[in-house]
C-alpha cells in the first residue's frame, strides 16, 4: 500500500507557476511520475537537483504547473520505478486557480 503524504495545496492566478518540489532517489530508480496535465493546464518537470549526499543519494525533482482557465484541479504525482506496478508514496496536489 502507497504512502500518502500531505496535500500540497496552491492557489495561484490564471497563467502563474507554481512549483511542485518532491524527493525521489533516481540511483534507485524510484522517481516521481508526472499526472496527465488537465484540459488547460501544462506540467513540466524543469529539473533534479541531486542533495549532495553522494551516489544513490535522494535529488529533488520540480515541476511546474500553468493553468489558463480558473477552477480547481486535483493531481496526484506517483513515486515508483517506471517499470514497476508497486506505488511507493502519493502526492496529491490541489490548485485552486483564481
Amino acid at each position: 500500500m502507497a504512502n500518502e503524504r500531505a496535500t500540497m495545496n496552491f492557489q495561484p492566478a490564471i497563467g502563474e507557476q507554481i512549483v511542485v518540489e518532491l524527493p525521489a532517489t533516481p540511483g534507485a530508480g524510484v522517481v516521481w511520475s508526472v499526472p496527465p496535465a488537465p484540459a488547460g493546464c501544462t506540467i513540466t518537470q524543469i529539473e533534479s537537483k541531486p542533495d549532495n549526499t553522494g551516489i544513490g543519494g535522494t535529488t529533488l525533482q520540480r515541476f511546474t504547473v500553468s493553468c489558463g482557465k480558473p477552477g480547481q484541479i486535483q493531481l496526484r504525482f506517483e513515486l515508483k520505478r517506471p517499470w514497476e506496478d508497486i506505488v511507493r508514496a502519493v502526492q496529491p496536489v490541489t490548485i485552486d486557480v483564481k
